[in-house]
């Protein structure tokens, strides 16, 4: 088989089409992958609201939840930033980086 023939199959027929489009999926799902270093657990809390007031079982046992405000200690615990870098997460140059430098 000719380079011809195979490069007309892969962009001028539907199968080979289909395939492109897969492998360009495929590569764009790799280069914006997340990556974390270790433990990357995203712990999703339940609104406050949604079950302020209610009873639930846990190992035998009831507990009704409810709101309570309470004073800060000597050392509160210091405001989260989302535009920080977390201490697990690679500081790796991404892929666009990586092509342009």
């Amino acid at each position: 088989m000719k380079i011809k023939d195979i490069i007309n199959r892969l962009f001028y027929t539907e199968t080979g089409q289909a395939f492109i489009s897969g492998l360009f999926g495929l590569s764009l799902a790799l280069i914006f992958k997340r990556v974390c270093k270790e433990n990357c657990v995203l712990y999703i809390a339940p609104n406050r609201d949604d079950i302020d007031g209610k009873i639930f079982k846990f190992e035998d046992k009831c507990y009704k939840y409810s709101k309570v405000n309470v004073k800060c200690n000597d050392k509160p615990v210091e405001n989260y930033s989302g535009s920080e870098n977390p201490e697990n997460k690679l500081n790796e140059p991404g892929f666009f980086s990586k092509l342009f430098a």
